[in-house]
């Protein structure tokens, strides 16, 4: 979507109602019949047929007619959703530009009593068997429908930074509607953008919050270069949908790997050495801190 601030503008509180009919219709339908729609919205058949034909003109919807005519929403709508939600709690005020593209998230800046960033989580019909295999929170939910995977991920990220904050330098999270996780903007610049002036201390930071993590059971899982943040006060990790407990069966060695990812960067952009070891003592003694 290309502006989500006008789209959302241009919805009426009965387009609202038809999305989020169908989002429920969704949980027991692939395709939600018209009839289900027209109920669930609480609309007249006559207006829930004509704003559905808007919507699909539009590109928020999308309808199979083969054996029925059905509609699903998909991420565009779902990402309208979220947003009303946000609005009418009034935790959200303002929609700003795109800050950031993964292969599962996008995130916009936005406005509320300070300044915000929106993620959007994007777990879709493409990576959702990958992110069912690795991910703790959709385990135990095979026939999950790909809509409410990004969803799932999105309520895991805000659990665990819920756990995290303040103790680990983190964005502090603030909401949660559906897949968006709206969390403090952080006014910093990615490690792997940036130049330290002491990369020794600055590896050495990072890994104190890796410790601070840990000791509340916690680890990231997927830590690089690219999910660490540089701000005027240190070190902030991002980025935790990914994350693991402790006590997972696999935690060591996803500990492992992360701290590797990390000495790898620092030796290739710094030619800075530190031994797996070293490394994995200074986290275990931050674990006390």
């Amino acid at each position: 979507m290309e502006n989500l601030a006008e789209a959302f503008l241009s919805l009426s509180r009965e387009d609202i109602s038809l999305l989020a009919a169908i989002e429920r219709g969704m949980r027991t339908h692939e395709w939600v019949p018209t009839f289900l729609i027209t109920k669930l919205s609480g609309l007249s058949a006559g207006k829930s047929e004509y704003r559905l034909q808007r919507l699909y003109e539009r590109k928020l919807v999308v309808r199979e007619a083969q054996h029925y005519l059905g509609y699903q929403i998909n991420f565009d709508s779902y990402d309208l959703l979220a947003l009303s939600e946000l609005v009418r709690r009034d935790q959200v005020r303002g929609i700003g530009g795109e800050i950031g593209v993964g292969k599962e998230s996008i995130v916009l800046l936005a406005q509320g009593d300070v300044p915000l960033a929106i993620k959007f989580h994007r777990q879709g019909r493409t990576s959702f068997r990958h992110v069912r295999r690795l991910r703790d929170h959709l385990v135990d939910k095979p026939r999950v429908p790909w809509l409410y995977a990004a969803a799932l991920a999105a309520r895991r990220e805000f659990q665990v930074m819920t756990k995290l904050h303040p103790d680990v330098s983190i964005p502090r999270p603030v909401a949660i509607s559906r897949h968006a996780l709206v969390m403090e903007q952080v006014p910093g610049t990615l490690l792997n953008r940036m130049a330290l002036s002491d990369p020794e201390e600055g590896l050495r930071l990072i890994l104190h919050e890796v410790g601070r993590a840990l000791a509340l059971d916690i680890v990231h899982s997927d830590l690089s270069e690219f999910n660490i943040m540089i701000a005027a006060s240190g070190p902030v990790i991002i980025d935790w949908p990914q994350a693991v407990d402790a006590t997972h069966p696999h935690a060591t060695d996803l500990l492992q790997r992360d701290l590797s990812n990390v000495l790898s960067f620092f030796w290739r952009k710094y030619r800075l050495e530190m031994p797996l070891e070293e490394a994995l003592s200074i986290v275990r003694g931050a674990e006390g801190i």
